[in-house]
């Protein structure tokens, strides 16, 4: 049972944000680039540019991908992957563990893996915590949290700030970086559907304020927050595990209204953005968001001015394997300007990565299209502290 949020609870939740206003979130052995900083950014682009310089064509494409842990454990192309540098990170899973401790065993042997590789690149090791009935860990020894539509139901930031910060701190004591959340979809009921209590609710204003407040909580940690999924899976209550959403007619403020929250959570220093797998007609009529250059590059790029980390939703969700070729969607990944592909199951990276070096080949795809989301990669890699950026002496 999720512990339920009230007063009490409330009162504990801000004392403990409060008190870790003192305390050092990151590692101490690497220096994170405050989103402020344009020194130590500019610094952490020109290491990764010397970083891309030293890697092959297979790394290159590997570091854009997030991929799976079987149930039985790391597996043999895991393995292979991870010694050559070939994958960017992974997603777990409750399979893939059956306690806290074997959850930790097991980030560790990922990042001892990636660490021992060639090119030694810190992995992104992700996971669904959203809190209610979305959470990839539910232990007694950590503190579950009640869904984002219970909590934002209270409309206290203050509250969905430390409800982040105490989530984002139980997290990296397992050994993840990256948290899939928060859920900026709006929507107006706490049911079941696919966002249902998921969402923060159906008000844009406290959706966005509560929104911001994730961020600056999560951030505090070292956990990199991913928004998600972007425009807003509110518009409909269609599964795109299952199959893919279509939005036949869609006024255009009403569409800024859900778009409104990714924007504010941008503006807040949002570093990542995870894509729907929704199709509008009327805006793009042959390709869902993930793979549309307007939402991506017109929109994400181009009207909000993000330079963070795009990110697909699962690559291998029926939205997209029903209705386009594997072939067709990676090839329209990388030219729209996706950063990462989530590869959540069914799909071998291994087999991915020899397609999209045959497209290099053929010229289906250019080789800049492949650096240009590689430097955000490492870029947020740095940026995050995952891989240590050196401070000059002078």
């Amino acid at each position: 049972m999720h512990m339920k949020i009230d007063g009490i609870f409330k009162s504990i939740l801000s004392a403990l944000l409060l008190l870790s206003f003192g305390c050092a979130t990151g590692n101490n052995e690497t220096t994170s680039v405050e989103s402020g900083d344009s020194a130590l950014q500019a610094q952490a682009e020109v290491m990764a540019n010397t970083m891309i310089e030293g890697m092959s064509l297979r790394q290159r494409i590997g570091q854009r991908f997030i991929g799976w842990i079987p149930r039985d454990g790391i597996s043999n192309e895991n393995r292979r992957l991870l010694a050559a540098g070939e994958i960017g990170g992974f997603i777990l899973y409750p399979w893939n563990y059956d306690s806290l401790d074997s959850a930790k065993a097991l980030t560790s042997d990922l990042h001892n893996l990636a660490a021992g590789s060639s090119h030694k690149i810190p992995l992104f090791l992700s996971a669904d915590q959203e809190g209610g009935r979305v959470a990839a860990f539910r232990y007694p020894e950590l503190i579950q949290l009640s869904a984002a539509f219970h909590i934002g139901s209270y409309g206290d930031p203050e509250l969905v700030e430390a409800a982040a910060f105490i989530n984002g701190v139980q997290l990296r004591s397992i050994g993840i970086n990256m948290n899939l959340a928060p859920v900026l979809d709006l929507y107006a009921k706490p049911d079941r559907t696919i966002i249902g209590d998921r969402s923060f609710g159906a008000d844009e204003p406290m959706v966005s304020s509560l929104g911001r407040a994730y961020i600056r909580g999560m951030q505090r940690t070292g956990v990199i927050p991913v928004i998600k999924h972007f425009p807003g899976h509110g518009l409909s209550t269609v599964d795109s595990h299952g199959d893919l959403p279509v939005i036949d007619s869609i006024d255009s403020e009403v569409l800024k209204i859900h778009m409104e929250p990714f924007a504010q959570a941008i503006e807040e220093g949002a570093r990542a953005v995870m894509t729907a797998h929704l199709l509008f007609p009327s805006i793009d009529s042959f390709f869902p968001v993930t793979l549309s250059s307007i939402f991506i590059q017109d929109i994400l790029r181009g009207s909000y001015g993000f330079d963070g980390l795009i990110i697909t939703d699962g690559l291998s969700m029926g939205a997209l394997s029903k209705h386009y070729s594997l072939d067709d969607t990676l090839k329209r990944c990388f030219e729209v300007g996706i950063d990462v592909i989530l590869i959540h199951s069914r799909y071998s990276v291994e087999d991915l990565i020899e397609k999209l070096v045959a497209m290099v080949a053929s010229g289906e795809i250019l080789e800049e299209q492949i650096t240009d989301g590689l430097q955000r990669v490492l870029r947020e890699k740095i940026q995050s502290g995952l891989i240590p950026i050196l401070e000059s002496d002078s």
